[in-house]
């Protein structure tokens, strides 16, 4: 960092949106140009050979705006992202170094006065009052450079600020370098084209074809400022900007905001392009465009992470679960869908995401934001809400069930996970190891009654309970949960085992009994309309209803007795 180095983001933001201003009005322009040479080209009533000539000149023009125009768009993101990365706090270099400077000053005279002073301690030990003063100043020395510490590391975040805009913006505006080139080059060639008084267009042009790609590749390359890998020859490019193309166009249709596909550009960028490839590019960019389509990978993580919805928009939240459903599958799943199906879903999540990832509960504000438009915390909001919870289904229409429905996918992925983390012990032990291992926040506190459906006999006066019960352990099922000891759920049965309700093995006792991810925070009024309420039998898998009833010897349901969770009263019986 240099002393003359001095950063005002606000006045970088200003010239920024004054920048974009003028390039605006400046397409705008362009758009009016181009309309009046169409209107002079569609002319019927002027047909000769030089005209065919002087169209030919116009409809090279025409190429040439409209390449200005994507340069624009270009442009324009550029400075959006620059306006984006600077922040919103000054860093003067001049302050910045010097507060360094004396911040180290001061920590090496306080740990020197404090060394003297323990050195005396020791020296003048016999006299013990001077000694104890000679400590006590000692300790107060130590904490003075510990002050100074702090105030250097404070300086130094902000020398990091500094280089960490400086590496974010070095870059800008780069890609369109070789746009800007091949316009300047067709303007020169356009301007000699005119001889003899009639024009002579150069059809043979190295410009025409690379104007054209370089256009095609504004559409999606420039517009998100795509960069060219390291050390690739041509044909490498050529072909890497096709499947980033492809790529992008997919995320565009499944419904991806523009903040979310900017980060898809922006880890490709600096996990692909900045690096200098140890294997073949294509086969990296292959695998990040499939991991975008993989629910919890680090891509779709940033991805997610870069549309902000929750919390500020009750459309844009919606928008981003739609998206979230089109790319697991679950918008063409309902209440009619099989196990497998819902287990396929399973397979667009990345098998490798945790729990208690934080991308659990960013899924949970975005549904309650999506689904509850008043605000949480908001005391009239909260007032209503009991009332509210009788009277409406929170989670409305088609986009409703399949959130509802997808609780089912969570949880038995998450289950999956923790199975399949270690190689030994039970569902139970496993899940032990990897909440003391990973020093996961946890209870045993919530309530598991609905987890304890039965059928209470009265002729016979015994409980009977869903087939593949477990005796052990009292015969309770034990609930488990973590994710801000609310969201992730797991239900074990005696023998400790998880009880889930896509299981391939499941038994009816884990369909009847199964877990499910909460969308609220607690166990509160959030969680009756999110998680609770919408249970029934329009939004319940139709292949889980039919499981809820006592099965006579035959196997055949008796739907007059139904396995039902007991009474609050009735728990601690």
């Amino acid at each position: 960092m240099s002393a003359s180095f001095y950063l005002d983001p606000a006045e970088i933001k200003a010239q920024c949106r004054e920048a974009i201003d003028n390039l605006n009005e400046v397409s705008s322009k362009t758009i009016n140009v181009e309309h009046k040479l169409d209107e002079f080209i569609n002319n019927s009533e002027l047909e000769s050979k030089a005209f065919d000539a002087l169209k030919q000149q116009i409809a090279d023009y025409k190429t040439v705006l409209q390449s200005i125009r994507s340069l624009i768009k270009y442009n324009i993101g550029e400075y959006k992202t620059l306006m984006s990365s600077v922040g919103d706090k000054v860093l003067d270099g001049d302050k910045i170094l010097k507060g360094q400077e004396y911040a180290r000053g001061r920590i090496r005279a306080y740990e020197d006065r404090a060394k003297r002073c323990r050195e005396n301690a020791v020296t003048y030990a016999a006299i013990a009052v001077y000694a104890e003063n000679q400590s006590t100043r000692a300790s107060l020395y130590d904490h003075l450079a510990d002050n100074h510490r702090r105030m250097l590391e404070i300086w130094e975040e902000q020398e990091r600020a500094y280089y960490d805009i400086e590496d974010a913006t070095k870059d800008l505006f780069s890609t369109g370098y070789s746009t800007a080139e091949q316009i300047n080059a067709a303007l020169s060639d356009l301007g000699k084209s005119f001889s003899a008084g009639a024009f002579h267009p150069n059809l043979e042009a190295s410009w025409r074809a690379k104007l054209k790609e370089e256009a095609k590749e504004l559409d999606v390359i420039v517009l998100y400022g795509i960069k060219r890998p390291i050390s690739i020859n041509d044909e490498t490019w050529e072909k890497y900007q096709g499947e980033v193309t492809t790529n992008v166009l997919i995320l565009e249709k499944q419904g991806w905001a523009i903040d979310g596909i900017k980060a898809y550009a922006r880890y490709i960028n600096k996990n692909i392009a900045e690096k200098i490839p140890s294997g073949n590019v294509l086969v990296d960019i292959d695998k990040c465009n499939k991991q975008t389509q993989l629910v919890g990978s680090e891509v779709f993580k940033k991805m997610w992470y870069a549309w902000k919805a929750e919390g500020l928009s009750v459309t844009e939240s919606k928008k981003k679960l739609k998206m979230l459903m089109k790319v697991t599958g679950m918008d063409g799943i309902d209440e009619k869908s099989s196990a497998e199906e819902l287990r396929r879903i399973a397979n667009k999540i990345d098998p490798n995401l945790e729990p208690d990832d934080k991308f659990w509960g960013s899924i949970s504000s975005t549904v309650r934001t999506a689904f509850l438009p008043t605000p949480e915390g908001n005391p009239t909001a909260l007032a209503n809400i009991e009332k509210r919870i009788h009277i409406e289904n929170a989670l409305k229409g088609k986009l409703g069930k399949q959130v509802h429905l997808f609780r089912y996918v969570i949880s038995y992925q998450q289950a999956e996970y923790i199975s399949n983390l270690y190689a030994e012990g039970t569902d139970e032990e496993k899940l032990a190891r990897y909440i003391r291992e990973h020093n996961v926040d946890w209870s045993v506190e919530e309530s598991a009654r609905l987890h304890q459906k039965v059928y209470y006999d009265k002729v016979r006066n015994r409980y009977i309970f869903p087939e593949g019960h477990s005796t052990a352990n009292g015969g309770v099922n034990l609930k488990v949960v973590t994710n801000g000891k609310f969201r992730s759920e797991f239900i074990i049965n005696g023998n400790g085992k998880f009880l889930t309700l896509l299981d391939k093995d499941a038994t009816q006792d884990a369909v009847v009994n199964c877990s499910s991810f909460n969308y609220a925070t607690a166990n509160d009024d959030y969680h009756q309309m999110f998680d609770v309420k919408p249970a029934h039998p329009k939004y319940e898998p139709k292949f889980r209803e039919s499981e809820l009833y006592v099965k006579d010897k035959s196997g055949v349901l008796d739907k007059k007795k139904k396995y039902v969770a007991p009474q609050k009263s009735d728990m601690y019986k």
